[in-house]
Order: C-alpha cells, then sequence, then structure tokens
C-alpha cells in the first residue's frame, strides 16, 4: 500500500489550504463523508473539500486489506477459486472497461469546465464497481498519445506517441505538480487499489499502428512509411473495381489488388524516409528538434515536404474513411514475396496497401528487429514496473504470429497467470486464438443481441458463447458500438439481455464505461455506426456530437435513468455471485434442454433442427439450462433455468417439467424461484403446473427434489 499512502498523504496535507467549491455527482459519495453541502442549480451533486473527500476515499480502500478473501501473488496475482493449477477460470471474472479521462471526468468548478478523469478520481470510485461484480479492470490505452492531426477536441488514447510513457493527462492536479515520477507513482496507486478490492487489471496495448508522430520517428524514421505532403489530405487506398465492398485480403485478390486502376497514381505518393532523402539535411532537423523541442514531425513536413501515410482499413473496398492520426509501423525493410511480381522492389519507395496491413497473413523476410525487439519489451515494462495482471493486444489478430508468441512467451516466464485478451470477433477462431495462448476472446454477442427477434436467435447465441474454444466477453455494448441503453430503449428488453449476459455459458460478463449510468452516446463511431450516431442527445445538451474517444467527455451521472440500470446490475451480478459454480463450468450447461425439447431443436447449437416447439414459442422464448449441484444430503442435482419471454407484445405459456427434460431432468414436483417480475426472491413455485409468462419477464430459478 505504499502508493496509497503516499497519496493520501499528499491529499491529507493539502486539506486544510482548500477554501474553494468543488462539485461532484452524489452518486461519487459512497464512503459516507458527512462534510458536503448543496448548491441551489446542481441538483445530484455536492460540493466538498476535494482533499478531505479524495483522502477519505483511498482510507476506505485501504481498509478492505485483507477483507476480500482474495490473496495477491508475483505481479499482482490473485488466487480466487479458479482453476489455479492451470490458466485461471475466467468465467468467474467480470470485467469492466475504463477510459480513464472520461470514467472520472466532471466540470467540478463554478466556470462548467470539464476536468479529465484521472488515475486519482478513477481509483476512488472502483467501490462504485463491486455492486455490479466487477473483479477486473480494462483499461483502454494509458500511453502518451499525439495531439498531431488529432481528431476532435482532445485526440484518440489510440494515436500512441510514446509506448513506454503514461499519458500525463491522467495526472490529478490536486496532487501537485506534474512530474514522471508522481504519475507513475498514481498509477501505481490506482492498480495497488484494485488489488486491495480483489480487482485485476488488464491493459489495452495497440502494437500495429502509432500516431503520425510517434517518438521513435526521431531516431528510426525508417520504421515509418513516408509520402508527400500533399498528398495525404483525401489520401486513401485504391479502389479494386473487380473486388466486392468489404472484401478481405487473401491470395486470390492480390493480382486485382496491384492490378487496380489507380494503382500506380497511389504509389506514386510514396516517398523514402528522410535519412536516405538527405542524411546532411535529416542531421541538422534533429539538431534542430534537440535545441527547440518542436515536433519532429512538423520540422520534417517543413523540411522535406513528406509526411507519415495515414492509416487505412486493411479491408479491400472498405468505405470507412482513413485513419488521419495514426500510421503504420514498419514491421519489415522489403515487401512480402507474393506482392513482388506486381511490383518490382526498385521501382517504388517502401509502401504499404492492404496486404501489407494483414501481417498475419504477409510478412516480408528482412525483419525490422530494432522494432520487434523494442514492441516484445512493451508489456513486459508495464507488468515489471506497475503490476498489471493481463493485456488485451488491438488487432493482434493481424500481427505476425511470430510476434505475438514471443509477446506471451516473455510475459508468462514472469507471470504464469497473465491473462491475454484476443480482439478475435468470431468464436471459429477461439481454437486458434488458444492455440496462440490466449485466455479469451472478444466475440460478437453485442451483435447479436440485435437480432433477438429472429428464429433461431438462441442457436446462434449458444454457437457464439457455449460452442467457443475460449471463454468469451458477454458485452451488450462496446467502446466501440452504439450504447445499449440506447439501442435497446425498452426497459424490459434491457432486463432480459442484461440479466442473459451474466448467464450465459462460458462467457465473461462485460460492462462498458457508462453502461451503469444508461449512458445513451457512443464513445466512438468504430463499429455498426455511422456518423449520424454521434447526434443521439438532446441537441440542448453541452455534450451534444461529442465522442469521448476524441473530445473532452464527462459521464451523465445525472442521467434520471440511472438508479435502474444500476439495480438491475446489481440484481445481475448478485445472482451470479449465488450461482458461480454452476454458471463458470463450462460442462454443468445442458444444450439439450436449452432449448425446451428433448431430442434438439432451433436453439441447439449443433442446430440438427429435429425438434419442433408448439405454437410460435421458439420464437418468443429464452431457455438456458445448467446441472445444479444441490447442498442435499445425500448429495442430489436439479436444475439452474433461466427463462425469458423476448416478445413484449404476448404473455407465453410453458411447462417446466417438459422444457427440462430435454435435460434428463423427467421427475420435477417444484422450483425454487430466485427472480421474478424483476425482483430477486425465494419462492417455491409447482413445476408441474403451466407457468405464464408476461411480455418481456424474466423468471430464474433452480429444481427441488
Amino acid at each position: 500500500m505504499e502508493n496509497l499512502q503516499f497519496m493520501t498523504g499528499l491529499l491529507e496535507r493539502k486539506k486544510e489550504e482548500f477554501a474553494g467549491v468543488y462539485f461532484l455527482p452524489e452518486k461519487w459519495n459512497y464512503c459516507g463523508f458527512t462534510e458536503f453541502s448543496r448548491q441551489a442549480g446542481r441538483e445530484g451533486e455536492i460540493t466538498v473539500n476535494p482533499y478531505a473527500f479524495f483522502s477519505r476515499c483511498l482510507q476506505y480502500i485501504m481498509e478492505q486489506k485483507g477483507m476480500n478473501g482474495l490473496a495477491h501473488t508475483g505481479a499482482g496475482r490473485q488466487e480466487d477459486g479458479g482453476n489455479t493449477a492451470g490458466r485461471e477460470d475466467l468465467c468467474r471474472r467480470v470485467v469492466y472497461g475504463m477510459m480513464v479521462r472520461t470514467h472520472s471526468a466532471w466540470n467540478h468548478y463554478d466556470n462548467g469546465e470539464i476536468i479529465s478523469g484521472s488515475f486519482l478520481k478513477s481509483l476512488c470510485l472502483l467501490p462504485l464497481l463491486q455492486a455490479f461484480g466487477v473483479n477486473m479492470i480494462y483499461l483502454l490505452p494509458v500511453c502518451d498519445y499525439s495531439e498531431e492531426y488529432k481528431k476532435g477536441e482532445l485526440g484518440s488514447p489510440y494515436a500512441i506517441k510514446n509506448f513506454y510513457k503514461l499519458d500525463e493527462n491522467l495526472h490529478d492536479n490536486l496532487l501537485g505538480e506534474y512530474s514522471e515520477e508522481l504519475l507513475a507513482r498514481e498509477f501505481k496507486a490506482f492498480i495497488e487499489g484494485c488489488h486491495l478490492l480483489g480487482i485485476k487489471v488488464i491493459l489495452d496495448f495497440v502494437f500495429r499502428t502509432a500516431s503520425r508522430d510517434n517518438d521513435l520517428m526521431l531516431d528510426h524514421p525508417d520504421w515509418f512509411y513516408w509520402i508527400e505532403k500533399e498528398a495525404a489530405p483525401g489520401f486513401h487506398p485504391p479502389v479494386v473495381e473487380k473486388e466486392k465492398k468489404l472484401t478481405n485480403v487473401q491470395d486470390q485478390v492480390l493480382a486485382n489488388l496491384y492490378q487496380s486502376s489507380g494503382i500506380e497514381e497511389y504509389l506514386g505518393k510514396f516517398r523514402p524516409s528522410p535519412d536516405q532523402i538527405d542524411a546532411g539535411r535529416w542531421q541538422k532537423v534533429k539538431e534542430r528538434q534537440a535545441h527547440t523541442g518542436e515536433n519532429i514531425l512538423t520540422l520534417i513536413e517543413e523540411e522535406f515536404g513528406i509526411t507519415t501515410v495515414p492509416g487505412f482499413s486493411d479491408i479491400i473496398n472498405d468505405p470507412q474513411p482513413p485513419w488521419t492520426d495514426v500510421t503504420y509501423l514498419r514491421y519489415y525493410f522489403d515487401l512480402h514475396p507474393k506482392a513482388r511480381p506486381y511490383v518490382p522492389a526498385e521501382q517504388y519507395p517502401p509502401f504499404i496497401l492492404q496486404d501489407g496491413a494483414c501481417l498475419n497473413l504477409y510478412q516480408g523476410e528482412a525483419l525490422n528487429k530494432g522494432l520487434w525487439d523494442y514492441i516484445v519489451g512493451v508489456i513486459p515494462f508495464y507488468q515489471q514496473e506497475y503490476g498489471i495482471d493481463g493485456a488485451r493486444i488491438d488487432m493482434g489478430h493481424a500481427l505476425p504470429a511470430a510476434l505475438i508468441q514471443e509477446i506471451l512467451t516473455v510475459v508468462r516466464e514472469r507471470d504464469p497467470q497473465f491473462i491475454f485478451w484476443s480482439e478475435e470477433f468470431s468464436a471459429e477462431n477461439a481454437a486458434a486464438a488458444r492455440e496462440c495462448g490466449f485466455d479469451f476472446i472478444t466475440g460478437s454477442l453485442w451483435h447479436l443481441y440485435k437480432k433477438h427477434r429472429a428464429a433461431g436467435f438462441q442457436r446462434k447465441l449458444l454457437r457464439e458463447s457455449w460452442a467457443a474454444e475460449l471463454p468469451v466477453a458477454a458485452a451488450p455494448e462496446t467502446a466501440d458500438t452504439p450504447r445499449f441503453a440506447w439501442r435497446y430503449g425498452d426497459k424490459r428488453l434491457q432486463e432480459i439481455l442484461i440479466l442473459l449476459n451474466y448467464f450465459l455459458p462460458n462467457t465473461v460478463p462485460f460492462i462498458n464505461n457508462g453502461l451503469e449510468l444508461a449512458e445513451i452516446q457512443p464513445m466512438n463511431l468504430g463499429l455498426d455506426n455511422t456518423e449520424e450516431g454521434r447526434f443521439v442527445l438532446d441537441a440542448a445538451d453541452p455534450l451534444y456530437g461529442k465522442l469521448a474517444f476524441f473530445d473532452r467527455y464527462r459521464l451523465h451521472w445525472l442521467n434520471p435513468d440511472r438508479d435502474w440500470m444500476t439495480e438491475l446490475l446489481a440484481k445481475a451480478a448478485r445472482l451470479r455471485r449465488r450461482f458461480i459454480a454452476t454458471l463458470a463450468a463450462k460442462e454443468n450447461f445442458l444444450p439439450e434442454a436449452s432449448c425446451g425439447l428433448s431430442g434438439g431443436c432451433e436453439g441447439d447449437p449443433r442446430g440438427d433442427g429435429k425438434g419442433r416447439r408448439r405454437g410460435d414459442i421458439r420464437r418468443k422464448l429464452l431457455f438456458l439450462c445448467y446441472r445444479l449441484q444441490l447442498p442435499e444430503e445425500p448429495p442430489a442435482e436439479g436444475r439452474l433455468f433461466f427463462l425469458a419471454n423476448k416478445n413484449l407484445q404476448e404473455p407465453v405459456g410453458i411447462n417446466l417439467g417438459e422444457l427440462l427434460a430435454g435435460g434428463g431432468e423427467t421427475n420435477t414436483s417444484k422450483a425454487k424461484v430466485v427472480y421474478a417480475r424483476g425482483e430477486e426472491r425465494d419462492e417455491e413455485w409447482p413445476a408441474g403446473d403451466g407457468w405464464e409468462l408476461a411480455p418481456g419477464e424474466v423468471v430464474i430459478g433452480y429444481t427441488v427434489p
């Protein structure tokens, strides 16, 4: 607790000096802080001495030592009843995705300016997440990012300027003047606090791209791709007329790609790196930068008339605009062999096309060993310096398999339990991700939830969860998608999908930053969205049109729907925790029963389609069934079930005994219902009688002898 105590000391020394007004949402006051007041016109907020308030929060967190039943070993490892002999059982985890600068941002002062979130404030808000079962934090990038060619007011945390340096904007001025040393202690304190609360910390890392002016440029300009500066506006890869929209790169399309009508014009925009254009002039530029501290890319643009190539999708004929704030890193100094017949090596300077961006498929032979080793060292640095517990590698499936393997090997030599999350969207590729050493995948459940009304929804759902070779992130939304509360406005549907999200087999429930507040404004428009998607707030809202990925943004802590959503998540967490031993063991799930009739049906992930429901029940009902060991003497086995009428207009009648027959349960006389009509319960219902589920109703329970 060294760093937590250090920060508490800083705050305690300053609290007597504060004489101003500092606002924060009253919901932040979980620790019983009483020295606050309220002001008219700021309903839902309190005014506090921030030094005293955050000091009390840190003390509260430190008081939790030894109270959560979790022991840490090694570099922040926890042993919590999971599979410690091998890999941890991640299905016992609930993940919260946090963008620090947004998560704890607020307009703390009378001038209305949004003050960025910080490690200090986000650390102090951690206990609020425990009500939702959160025991793992996934942090979006916390590295130093660039404002050169930035999008929006602030720029994206994914436009990384220095992989080994923390973002100084995450420093909190309450702790004093910024320094790298102080910021490092703030981050260490954040992780210490997480560990005291039994929460693991996963960081997001980006290794395929970097900011357009990444610090590596100063010593290694040849590690980047360069184009004429005047060609940068409107830059995009050529349209390939012979291929369809959104075509994946593969050997069969290479000829069409390199022989497309705009290819020569495209390749003609590329230039050698500045040191290769004129070594003497390059040396003078470096000397000037060292003397003045000017931005190195700006100097290169002025002196050489070139700039780094804007990033772009690795999909052919992708309509999304270029990523103007990032550029591709150059992992190989030569062109990959399959492209060489189309472009003689001596004809053009180093360039990149969609095939070169798919490094998992196409690699050169002249490895950029310096860049390779630099990237391999990034995660071990954060592992050793800060004690992180895991990593997500952004677009890791598009990097060379050998690079991923080396990173995993180096990290796990120090901590065999270190967690690796693969940004793999298809459950079909989970086996390959497991072979690479990953522990769980992103999956696409957020996308499937949109199809809840369709026939075959449950079958598809189980194919993307239970049938996957690795646990899947059960995410109602992600940082890149439209918001859950906006997409599913009917609260009955929100109730179904949130509870379902906590009860799906082979999954790791995932809560995206702001979901718990029923936030409707997306953080980014990256997946399944359009430019119009940024305008979902009321036009009078000061955050109208702003995106957390790029702008100064704060969450809607005063949202009137907040309490309903937080209570729903808390109920889901309590129910999941009650049955976690059953839900976390994949073998307990009964797919035959989970379709409603014995012999298989449209809900069976194997999709044999033999069973038939009565009437249109299969379009109305969601039904999950697990084998449940009951605390009886002698030992007895029951069935844990999840039932939901996803039809919001009509009730549905069911017979629990018939539904359970497919799972081998034929003598069901009564059921213990733990959730119904929107509330947690402890009631016995006769299982032999017909039940009627109201439109949108969820019933959760288990059978008893």
